[in-house]
């Protein structure tokens, strides 16, 4: 989605063919101008959308001087010439003037769209987790209550489905009304952006494994056989829907490199606080319906069998943040002299305070949880640390608006 204009000092526009990508240069296009150029100076103005879905603008201006070559790239075999603009403001011409200024990529509405489908993300990949790695390790868990568990984590899932779903279908209108709004762009409409975009592939891969998901948990709340598996591998599908439509996919630097690491990120931060969510939402409330010692028994064996899958998830969400920070941002200036790394900054610091509540929560709250006393403070700290949690995803949708 690319719309260039040249006009010339008097405000004249010339004709140009359509844009064409540049083979090897991804942040390059080449346009045709149709007609001979006279001596004088010329301004290309361009707007483009990325193929995570932000728009941005820019202009650059050249000379052409009196008999001189009218070639602004490069001299053509055939009749006119051809001008290569590139979506970064840069261009190779005659004379570069006026870098194009990132034009703002979202609205509030878009980056609160996104974090609400975090939000859903979590919770749908959490009671997979839940019910595929912590239930099965929780020894001597009742089976009974067991059972009650994998069903309200089937239910839980088939809400985050719903959430998932719903939020896709806001992101695609917002981001079709964004794209009518911006001056000079093509109007699209919500039918062109989802099947004619990278974006939108990325936007019907995750309605469609959310829809497999929505029927997978329907099914898993009658105990059909097969249908968490399916819901598992629908949840491995929508963990790496966020690259593909994000900055990992645009990124003309290490692509496959980002787009895993998001992924990993995305699964690994699911897995540990969507898990945790559904320990202290269903696990808990369902073993205090014991009697005696045995429901702080339970609890603990909930909790046991959680912390390992926590201390190997947060490492891959350390891991694979370290890895696309290190990528978007390049030199360590930009955390305080860039806005997208201001918002990284914050990001990065609720991440750091969620750890220490994780580690506190291991070292000191685990132990005591064979009693009365540890179940009630480990209520306290896992709320902090959900908080902690969804204050991340809000800024995550609003990072995800902001250019690296």
């Amino acid at each position: 989605m690319t719309s260039v204009s040249l006009t010339d000092a008097s405000g004249r526009a010339f004709a140009l063919g359509p844009p064409a990508a540049e083979q090897g240069t991804p942040l390059e296009v080449s346009l045709r101008v149709s007609e001979s150029l006279p001596p004088g100076r010329y301004i290309v103005s361009w707007r483009t959308a990325a193929s995570d879905g932000h728009p941005s603008r820019g202009s650059f201006s050249f000379i052409v001087a009196p008999e001189a070559s009218v070639s602004v790239h490069r001299p053509s075999p055939q009749a006119g010439t051809v001008a290569t603009v590139s979506p970064n403001g840069v261009a190779s011409s005659m004379e570069q003037m006026d870098e194009g200024a990132a034009e703002a990529s979202s609205s509030a509405s878009n980056s609160l769209a996104r974090a609400f489908s975090f939000v859903g993300l979590l919770v749908l990949i959490g009671a997979t987790t839940f019910r595929t790695l912590v239930l099965p390790r929780a020894r001597g868990t009742n089976p009974d209550l067991a059972v009650r568990m994998e069903r309200r984590a089937a239910v839980l899932g088939l809400t985050a489905s719903v959430l998932v779903i719903l939020t896709a279908f806001a992101r695609i209108g917002l981001e079709s009304e964004m794209m009518a709004g911006v001056a000079g762009m093509k109007t699209m409409s919500m039918t062109d952006m989802t099947l004619h975009t990278r974006w939108g592939f990325a936007l019907q891969l995750e309605l469609g494994a959310a829809l497999v998901a929505l029927v997978s948990f329907a099914l898993a709340i009658g105990r059909l056989r097969g249908a968490w598996t399916v819901a598992s591998i629908s949840a491995i599908v929508l963990a790496v829907t966020p690259a593909l439509a994000g900055h990992a996919a645009a990124s003309p630097r290490f692509t496959s490199l980002l787009i895993a690491s998001d992924f990993l990120h995305v699964l690994g931060g699911a897995s540990w606080l969507g898990s945790l969510l559904c320990v202290m939402l269903i696990g808990v409330p369902i073993s205090l319906t014991l009697m005696g010692a045995e429901r702080w028994q339970s609890v603990a064996a909930l909790v046991n069998a959680f912390s390992p899958v926590a201390l190997f998830s947060a490492a891959i969400v350390v891991v694979s943040g370290v890895i696309a920070s290190w990528v978007h941002v390049q030199h360590l200036t930009a955390l305080w002299q860039t806005s997208y790394g201001r918002v990284l900054l914050v990001k990065l610091a609720l991440v750091m305070l969620t750890l220490m509540t994780g580690a506190y929560n291991f070292r000191r709250v685990q132990p005591l949880l064979v009693r009365e006393e540890g179940t009630a403070r480990l209520r306290r700290s896992a709320v902090l640390e959900l908080g902690l949690g969804f204050l991340i995803l809000v800024v995550t949708g609003f990072l995800t608006g902001v250019s690296p």
